[in-house]
């Protein structure tokens, strides 16, 4: 399939960057579905200490800006790797947690090397794949990883039933690295100019003044974003304290995320070539805002499997249709940038988010965040179908 499709120089980066997925697939299906389950139901963890990790993973974006102009006239594949690789090693201390203080801890270094990679990351894309094929070949390979997450997802949640949460995590750790280290084989062509050097803060506000089109972008995310990030201390308390979830049907939930996973890194990828991604965005997002929804009116822990969908189906697409998103409106030199610009205010709201949240929780109970977070989602959506519909100077974006 991958054969009749692409041209052999992308078939060999297809190969590389499918092998690495199957990797981090394993990697991030043992650790990242079954972190707040342990913490708040084997730690203790308080909604205090809950929205404390969130909002210190959004903290680590705000050195996006730093880590772009740190690669910037260099190659950027080691910034991708080895940030990485670091991200994924900081789970083989986990035998030595003792507290959910130090558990959140080791989710918060993962999410600082995780931040540092970003920028560095959509270059490396940017560069290896053509933008004729770019939806269709990141679609690929995301498939490749949720054909794996199905069964995987079943397996886990009977593992964490029977073995304990440490062993699993240093076993997901060490593959992890593995799939670090297989993307040191990718060949990433070099810039005939480096283009100018992001400016920092100035440069990024100079670059958002003047670019109407992704300052519009940036708002409408910026909306939504911060609706999804307010959800996440919640979430474990919505699993543990009010529907009872177990391990297993955890498991279930995410075999059904990679289910959806697979239809959306097809779909995704199609829309994004054939209509444009700003239109994949617009319905991303309206995909993304059902979600508070259904949080909100889940009267039992199966109601959850519909949430899984639409929230899996948004994560592949924040990772795909994202990317394309502001590569298009970027352009070669500025995709870091922008990426980076992206990332930055993501922290800001990564911060205020889960904070804003955990008082929402506090004054009006956890439903009453859904609430406000789809109120804040579906208008995010509205900016982008308005701006797609009016269509103002966004060539780039309408490509």
């Amino acid at each position: 399939m991958i054969g009749l499709r692409f041209s052999p120089e992308i078939r060999q980066a297809l190969r590389i960057d499918i092998s690495a997925t199957l990797l981090f697939t394993v990697f991030a299906g043992l650790t990242g579905p079954f972190i707040g389950l342990i913490l708040r139901r084997d730690l203790g963890a308080t909604p205090l200490q809950l929205a404390v990790m969130s909002s210190a993973g959004g903290a680590c974006l705000l050195l996006s800006l730093l880590w772009a102009r740190a690669f910037h006239g260099r190659p950027p594949l080691p910034y991708v790797v080895w940030p990485g690789f670091a991200a994924r090693g900081v789970f083989l201390l986990v035998p030595f947690v003792s507290s959910a203080w130090s558990f959140v801890g080791i989710v918060v270094a993962r999410d600082f090397f995780g931040a540092a990679a970003a920028p560095a990351q959509a270059a490396v894309v940017e560069r290896v794949y053509p933008r004729a094929q770019r939806g269709r070949a990141l679609g690929v390979i995301r498939m490749a990883g949720a054909l794996l997450g199905i069964g995987l997802a079943l397996a886990a949640g009977q593992l964490f039933e029977r073995v304990g949460y440490r062993g699993i995590f240093v076993a997901a750790a060490l593959l992890g690295m593995a799939a670090s280290l297989r993307q040191r084989h990718l060949a990433v062509p070099e810039l005939e100019s480096a283009g100018q050097e992001p400016g920092g803060l100035a440069g990024a506000w100079l670059a958002v003044r003047n670019d109407h089109a992704f300052r519009r972008l940036l708002v409408a995310s910026f909306l939504f974003g911060f609706g999804c990030w307010i959800q996440t201390p919640a979430h474990p308390l919505l699993l543990v304290d009010v529907l009872h979830v177990s391990a297993s049907q955890v498991g279930v939930f995410a075999a059904v995320a990679a289910m959806a996973t697979l239809a959306g890194s097809a779909y995704w990828g199609w829309l994004v070539d054939r209509r444009s991604s700003l239109e994949a965005l617009r319905v991303m997002y309206l995909v993304g805002a059902a979600t508070p929804l259904i949080y909100y009116v889940a009267w039992s822990p199966w109601v959850l499997v519909a949430s899984s969908v639409t929230d899996s189906l948004l994560s592949v697409g924040l990772e795909l249709v994202w990317m394309m998103a502001i590569i298009d409106v970027a352009g070669p030199h500025r995709t870091a940038q922008y990426v980076a610009i992206g990332a930055t205010l993501a922290g800001v709201r990564g911060i205020a988010g889960p904070l804003a949240g955990g008082l929402l929780i506090h004054a009006f109970g956890v439903h009453a965040v859904y609430l406000v977070a789809s109120i804040l989602t579906f208008f995010g959506a509205w900016l982008v179908g308005r701006e797609l519909r009016v269509r103002v100077s966004a060539p780039a974006l309408l490509r």
